[in-house]
């Protein structure tokens, strides 16, 4: 038996799926205790998925989709590793999430410190080995990084470089990889995990944007 193009027992598994993750839930209407009366409703939760819009990690394939849409520039491995957190929120493994952001917002990092250092040739030297120290934490490496775009900040197109960004890429950097990503005992709970995967969303979006800005121009 099919039921729109899927057998019935693929559709049960999706719909029990859908149960798993809090977003459907089984109705018995009406009287009686036979499985006729039983109905398959959207919870609550389900309602505010299927509605869209903004970043909601519940709907990874619509998350995803506005980031692609967003940063159609950002490269596929940062696009992986936010892929690999959206997956581990929706298994509620929270800590996974920040971790994984914190591999996203290094691999975005990466790119622009790189996009930087070849605008800058008359200083690359230098801050090549500043920007792409190993034996320095990403955190501190952004923090450089930051101290180096101060000087052309004014020059940049408006919101691509504002302090609300960057300390956002700064704690997020601190917290998923030198809190989270360490043997600390760090707890991630599920509200911080949603809200890691919100602000994640938007600077990077930024951080795509602003890489592309400062790549230098060809000849």
């Amino acid at each position: 038996m099919e039921w729109f193009g899927c057998r019935a027992h693929q559709a049960s598994e999706a719909l029990w799926a859908l149960v798993g993750d809090g977003l459907a839930y089984l109705d018995r209407a009406g009287q009686g205790s036979g499985t006729d009366n039983w109905r398959w409703r959207a919870s609550a939760l389900g309602i505010k998925v299927a509605a869209g819009g903004g970043w909601e990690p519940r709907d990874p394939t619509g998350y995803l989709k506005r980031l692609r849409e967003r940063a159609p520039s950002m490269d596929v491995a940062t696009l992986r590793y936010v892929e690999e957190a959206l997956g581990a929120f929706n298994a509620r493994c929270f800590l996974a999430t920040s971790v994984m952001l914190g591999v996203a917002s290094e691999s975005a990092f990466g790119h622009l410190a790189q996009a930087f250092i070849d605008g800058q040739p008359g200083d690359s030297p230098q801050m090549r080995k500043l920007l792409t120290n190993p034996a320095s934490s990403y955190y501190k490496r952004f923090e450089e990084f930051r101290k180096r775009l101060e000087p052309i900040r004014s020059d940049l197109p408006t919101g691509l470089a504002d302090n609300l960004t960057l300390d956002a890429i700064a704690d997020l950097l601190r917290v998923s990889r030198n809190d989270a990503g360490h043997p600390t005992g760090q707890i991630i709970d599920e509200d911080t995990a949603f809200t890691h995967l919100q602000v994640a969303a938007r600077y990077l979006v930024k951080m795509t944007e602003l890489t592309e800005h400062l790549k230098p121009l060809p000849f």
